[in-house]
């Protein structure tokens, strides 16, 4: 952003920070003079992507990398719909509170700025809710995020239930999360994010010694139901770890597989709007697949 359009938007925004205080970078949060809006109202600037910093706390620790392909196809075709949130920091610099799938895509795409609205609350706290509200975080994220906001603050669960605007119960279902073995939730956070928040939640309910069996069973497809159900049976008595997995509920495996194909089906369109990128490599996986949903296609006629 050149200077000449920082200092006009300083203009129209409000007063201008003093050094030792007000918003860090020189733009602040108040009342602006153009529309007369209150302090309350959200502004929007345009930031140099160098001048804005990753938050290193950020709730999401996985990004797909299919999904960020899509938002950059968005972005490129429609503009970028919701600006990214960033806090002020000294020297002109920005963090990044919320927004990190819109700033990669951006990169994706070579763009040099970004659009932003200015914050001052709780980093850890906007970038959770700013998560939460767009593409869910994953179970073992979602948890990690509401354990560092106890750590950092001090909440009980009910006032971290208040400031996430969940129930009580369900805040401390979650947090449960965290008390798996670390083994199990390195697992589900690499490789098995698929499994539902229910599940993993039911899995963390169960005592200690149960709970590498149900974590067997989730990644064989396991429903809530069937996890729940195995959790009875042991407190009856039967065992649970060197049992065969139950198969899915049909109607469980059926909404599966369709999210299954219409990922596949938004992945093609991305590929085929960015189909002049194909390097060597890429055009022979896509051989493979073909030749994958070929041999589908073929067994289910």
């Amino acid at each position: 952003m050149s200077r000449k359009f920082e200092r006009k938007t300083r203009e129209l925004l409000g007063t201008a920070a003093e050094p030792t205080g007000g918003m860090a970078g020189g733009l602040t949060v108040g009342s602006d003079r153009l529309f007369g809006t209150s302090a309350g109202f959200p502004h929007v600037v345009e930031l140099d992507l160098a001048r804005v910093h990753r938050n290193p706390d950020q709730p999401r620790r996985h990004f797909d990398e299919a999904e960020l392909r899509s938002l950059a196809a968005s972005i490129e075709r429609h503009g970028l719909q919701n600006p990214v949130l960033v806090r002020p920091l000294p020297q002109g610099e920005y963090l990044l509170i919320g927004g990190e799938r819109r700033v990669r895509a951006h990169e994706m795409l070579g763009r040099k700025t970004v659009f932003a609205i200015l914050t001052s609350g709780d980093p850890d706290e906007i970038g959770l809710i700013d998560n939460v509200q767009r593409v869910d975080l994953n179970a073992v994220e979602y948890a990690a995020a509401l354990a560092r906001l106890i750590d950092k603050h001090g909440y009980t669960h009910d006032e971290l239930a208040a400031v996430v605007g969940r129930d009580r119960t369900d805040v401390t279902k979650l947090l449960a999360i965290m008390g798996l073995p670390e083994e199990i939730r390195e697992e589900y956070a690499t490789e098995f994010a698929h499994v539902s928040r229910s599940v993993m939640i039911e899995i963390a309910a169960a005592p200690a010694g149960l709970q590498a069996g149900l974590w067997k069973r989730a990644k064989e497809g396991a429903s809530v139901k069937a996890v729940r159900q195995a959790k009875r049976d042991h407190a009856q008595g039967d065992a649970v770890e060197d049992a065969p997995a139950q198969e899915p509920d049909a109607k469980e495996a059926v909404r599966a597989l369709q999210a299954s194909v219409k990922r596949i089906l938004r992945d093609v369109a991305v590929v085929r709007e960015q189909r002049r990128h194909l390097d060597p490599g890429n055009r022979e996986r896509l051989v493979r697949l073909r030749a994958e949903i070929d041999a589908i296609l073929d067994e289910g006629a």
